[in-house]
């Protein structure tokens, strides 16, 4: 039996699980064209390897990772690469970003066919390279590269697979763990053996008991795994809670769980690990959660990335939605483009209706009830950060954590007055990032400057010193020759030189007075 603890604050909201039919997988067809930015995990963005023009086939590489911190991206079926442009993707602030449009051909034919290969078969560092390739990001959270995650030098002795998925009415995790158990166990068995066997606590809550079930009976014959049962509550999910939920250990201000050596993912992310590493597929499809009241048929669709939101509305009867939220209730956001492609962490899509969630909430003044604080997570002051953002005090936002809120919502949810606490958090979170980064530049800019006042000192003392040493050069040839023609007796001639310029000089002045003094001529 694992001990549990409880971390600070959390809420308990409408469930809403069961609209959505968890544990049951619906397809959706081929959509005409596929929208792929070239951002869709935290880091770097991908750079594109194909141009406009080019035939693809499934699987094949369209973008490979820059940098430590990016991942690659795959085309997800065969077709023409038809643009590479800004578009508009699925983001709180509509932004558009660097897309690869994907005209597909229906055909939807792999480059190479998957072949099964026994992962005890495998080296560690072929495992790595087949991980690396496979584009994989954290698929249930803000879309970590997973090789980048799992490259820590630090020792881990325990491995936390996120399986609780305490958003209302996000059903994905849910559905995968009763459908694919077997396939998740089996990354699980990878993980420990490239983490030097730590122990593995699979963690879901108890709200989810057919997933219980399915998992329990796939890792029962696993060593040093246990499937964790927690209470419902939200955000338990939420990577630092859970570790505090399953451990007592608190993440370090600033730091990481490899400080404690733990590494934490997702059950979606551990089973398309198992098929990079087992069938050497990439990243190309995920699971997402369709519901709402306005959701024609609700349900949880397999996906390829880069579908178009308005056509899984389409295909779902679900075009007359007048909201669609990208993510759950608490931590999604509302899009404003639903041409919009899916990406590697879209979970799920939300379409409510007036009545079930409010769109519009008409904001009154703070009662300073304190219920904020009472439900953040994060231990924050939420009501203090509140004002901080309002006034713009981005130096006492910093110095109150801000940092650290991870945007559950919670503080939200319970406030009476209806503050839409979030968004000034997130605007003042993204000043705070723009100040650091404008610093980071400003100190670039001087340590450049520095640098080249330095070089130009240096260089100019260089010059200073080869000009003295040709002086020191031509004194000593000077000094060598009047010494060579001293010992053979012959006039020196740099004395010859002075006498001859003293002469020349005495003949001038003594001819000076004389033509001052001659008479002027009249003509």
């Amino acid at each position: 039996m694992i001990k549990l603890y409880d971390f600070p604050g959390g809420v308990h909201p409408a469930e809403n699980k069961l609209q959505s039919q968890p544990g049951k997988l619906l397809p959706l067809p081929l959509p005409e064209k596929l929208l792929l930015p070239l951002n869709q995990h935290l880091g770097t963005p991908a750079k594109p390897l194909v141009k406009v023009g080019d035939q693809v086939a499934k699987g094949q590489l369209l973008a490979t990772a820059t940098g430590a911190i990016s991942a690659a991206l795959h085309a997800p079926t065969s077709g023409t690469i038809s643009a590479i442009t800004d578009a508009p993707i699925a983001h709180p602030s509509a932004l558009k970003a660097l897309t690869i449009e994907l005209t597909c051909d229906g055909l939807d034919q792999w480059q190479q066919q998957p072949v099964y290969t026994d992962p005890k078969s495998l080296s560690d560092a072929q495992i790595w390279q087949r991980i690396q390739q496979a584009g994989l990001a954290g698929m249930g959270g803000a879309g970590f590269p997973t090789a980048a995650k799992l490259a820590t030098d630090k020792p881990i002795s325990t491995l936390i697979i996120n399986g609780v998925e305490c958003e209302p009415y996000i059903t994905a995790d849910d559905t995968l763990m009763q459908l694919e158990a077997q396939a998740i166990a089996d990354g699980i068995s990878i993980l420990q053996g490239l983490l030097q066997q730590p122990q593995c606590l699979l963690v879901i809550e108890d709200n989810k008991p057919q997933a219980i079930q399915a998992m329990q009976a796939a890792t029962r014959e696993l060593a040093d795994v246990t499937v964790v049962v927690i209470p419902t509550k939200y955000p338990s999910g939420g990577e630092k809670q859970l570790i505090e939920n399953v451990t007592g250990k608190q993440v370090p201000k600033g730091g990481l769980p490899a400080d404690l050596g733990i590494v934490c993912q997702n059950v979606a992310t551990v089973k398309a690990l198992y098929d990079a590493v087992a069938f050497q597929l990439p990243l190309i499809e995920r699971i997402v959660t369709l519901t709402g009241e306005q959701a024609g048929t609700p349900g949880n669709y397999r996906v390829l990335l880069g579908t178009p939101i308005s056509f899984v509305l389409q295909h779902s009867q679900s075009t007359q939605a007048e909201r669609v939220i990208m993510g759950g209730p608490m931590m999604g956001f509302e899009v404003d483009d639903t041409d919009a492609g899916i990406s590697k962490t879209s979970n799920c899509l939300l379409l409510p209706s007036a009545k079930e969630l409010t769109s519009e909430q008409q904001a009154m003044a703070c009662i300073r009830c304190g219920q904020c604080e009472q439900a953040c997570p994060a231990g924050l002051l939420p009501q203090q950060l509140y004002w901080f953002a309002k006034g713009d005090a981005f130096d006492k936002l910093a110095q109150h954590n801000l940092m650290d809120c991870i945007e559950c919502g919670a503080c939200a949810y319970v406030c009476p007055s209806q503050i839409p606490l979030v968004q000034h958090y997130r605007y003042a979170k993204g000043m705070l990032r723009q100040q650091a980064a404008d610093a980071r530049q400003a100190e670039y800019a001087k340590q450049r400057f520095e640098a080249r006042e330095q070089r130009l000192a240096d260089e100019q003392a260089a010059k200073e010193a080869r000009r003295k040493d040709r002086a020191a050069a031509a004194a000593a040839a000077q000094a060598a020759k009047r010494k060579a023609a001293a010992a053979a007796g012959e006039e020196d001639p740099v004395a010859a030189a002075q006498a001859r310029l003293k002469a020349k000089q005495a003949a001038s002045e003594s001819a000076q007075p004389a033509k001052q003094d001659a008479p002027p001529s009249h003509k």
